[in-house]
């Protein structure tokens, strides 16, 4: 009887523990600051969900399916050439991108991230230093 008990007690824990490990639930994302409407915007969880979006001059509203609840990062890219990857020169990239963290929960689904184009933040930093 206490073995049958026990076994049932280790039961319940296991599937709360799973219940509680796979929650997942869908980002609303809003991506800010598209230069153009040229190619696409790509993003990624660090947890490996991605979406893929036709850029549009301003801002995305977008869906990313499935993020587990928690935190984690985020990065997103206009890949205004269409190639797949966010290109770079001398270790700098070249197309609009971003990264941020987030937080996914029952009560909070919604990300936004705003989209920069890193060189001119470099020329920034330059005067500032200056």
């Amino acid at each position: 009887m206490k073995k049958a008990i026990l076994n049932s007690v280790m039961l319940a824990i296991a599937l709360m523990a799973t219940a509680t490990a796979s929650a997942q639930r869908d980002m609303q994302l809003t991506v800010s600051n598209i230069p153009n409407d040229k190619g696409q915007i790509l993003i990624a969880t660090k947890s490996g969900q991605w979406a893929k979006v036709k850029a549009e001059k301003g801002k995305i509203e977008t869906t990313v399916k499935n993020v587990p609840d928690g935190k984690g990062k985020i990065y997103v890219f206009h890949d205004e050439n269409g190639n797949g990857q966010l290109d770079e020169k001398d270790n700098i990239p070249m197309e609009y991108c971003a990264f941020g963290d987030y937080e996914m929960s029952e009560n909070n689904s919604k990300v936004n991230i705003e989209l920069i184009y890193v060189p001119d933040k470099m020329k920034g930093d330059v005067k500032q230093a200056k």
